[in-house]
């Protein structure tokens, strides 16, 4: 089924709060998408160098926040393009990487569950990248309601947000692991549904 519920809804206020005055300078769309970067960027040296969960979760807090904001800053300019999108959906991944990156080599060697904290965060990896290629494709092949499961990228950051701050970053990496990869199969069920031919 359609999802109800998107973390963005909550953060909606503040984004614009924040974009506004951003077109408003004339700052780029593209110049707020390579700052969330920076900011994965530094979530990543946070953990390498700190080991602070705390810092890591306000940092991808921040690049999880500015996502949004480069949307918001091309519609409020009529900016909006697709090659703003194009940029804005590999340089989305290129965190996520940073972001899954800085948890593996920090934590290189831990158990969890008793699995190896490499086979969580390559399982999450595999389930972000699921989520995120069902819905192209099947919008690349006409399905029109795209925006299902529980797990969009919002709320996979958000939940790494939380447990870092709480000091549980494992418990989070588990969580996001088992959300995002039941919404990349709930996805795949659900746009397969949606493209079968009608029986004649």
């Amino acid at each position: 089924m359609t999802s109800k519920f998107r973390v963005r809804r909550i953060f909606r206020g503040l984004v614009m709060m924040l974009a506004r005055p951003l077109a408003r300078a004339g700052v780029r769309p593209d110049t707020v998408t390579y700052t969330s970067l920076l900011f994965a960027f530094f979530a990543f040296l946070s953990l390498l160098l700190l080991q602070s969960q705390v810092i890591f979760g306000c940092l991808v807090f921040f690049a999880g926040l500015l996502d949004g904001v480069d949307g918001a800053v091309a519609r409020e300019q009529g900016a909006g393009s697709r090659r703003g999108a194009f940029v804005d959906s590999v340089v989305d991944k290129v965190a996520e990487a940073l972001i899954l990156l800085g948890i593996l080599v920090s934590f290189a060697g831990s158990l969890i569950l008793g699995l190896a904290v490499e086979i969580w965060v390559f399982l999450s990896a595999v389930g972000w990248l699921l989520t995120s290629y069902t819905r192209a494709r099947a919008e690349s092949l006409g399905v029109s309601d795209l925006d299902v499961g529980l797990a969009g990228r919002s709320e996979r950051l958000l939940t790494l947000v939380v447990f870092s701050l709480l000091g549980y970053l494992f418990l989070g990496l588990i969580l996001v692991v088992f959300m995002s990869l039941g919404t990349a199969v709930y996805r795949a069920y659900s746009y397969t549904a949606q493209m079968q031919e009608p029986e004649t």
